[in-house]
């Protein structure tokens, strides 16, 4: 299975690379995923200002901006996503919803997992905002995110969580599902 995994910072100075490398590298080790590791630089989408909504056009074809479009194959052909966020004054980064309007029927029943960063709510607001943002979308929640509270003193030296049990269980359980996920809406059956 395609798993796209998205980093949702763009800024200068960005601490959260550790968090999302391990994600990254935990992913990859399990067998079942082929994962495309997207840093929301290297896209480099400019403010989303189509003339048509994405959901609206008939085929990729339609996107104005090669960058678009070129976004929009690369989510077309991915199975699954995990989107790790930091928070930004309450919220996602407005890159990281920019990401994700420039997108429309590709995103649909994808399984999502969402894992955030940050001070001492670890990104929980910024999830909650993603959760309306990614149901809008057509994207399948897994049930329980991840979060880092004070993630710069939650990794040591070698990038590995302080509570690793903890975080690789349940990064487990998060992976179990979205395969989970994935099984039963390739099939166009109902998760149960």
């Amino acid at each position: 299975m395609k798993l796209m995994i998205i980093w949702g910072s763009t800024r200068q100075g960005r601490k959260g690379g550790v968090v999302a490398k391990w994600v990254k590298d935990e992913a990859a080790k399990d067998s079942r995923f082929e994962v495309d590791f997207v840093d929301l630089r290297e896209p480099n989408l400019p403010f989303f200002d189509e003339p048509t909504s994405p959901f609206s056009m008939k085929s990729l074809n339609d996107y104005t901006h090669p960058e678009g479009r070129a976004w929009a194959e690369r989510v077309e052909k991915a199975d699954a996503v995990i989107v790790v966020t930091p928070e930004y004054n309450h919220g996602p980064p407005g890159v990281l919803k920019n990401a994700l309007d420039w997108v429309g029927k590709p995103w649909i029943d994808k399984p999502l997992g969402l894992i955030s960063y940050g001070g001492i709510a670890g990104g929980a607001r910024a999830v909650e905002q993603l959760r309306a943002i990614t149901t809008e979308l057509g994207l399948i929640q897994v049930a329980t995110p991840l979060h880092f509270p004070y993630f710069e003193k939650a990794f040591d030296a070698n990038g590995q969580p302080e509570r690793s049990d903890y975080y690789s269980e349940n990064l487990k359980k998060m992976l179990n599902e979205i395969t989970r996920l994935q099984a039963a809406f390739s099939r166009g059956e109902p998760a149960s």
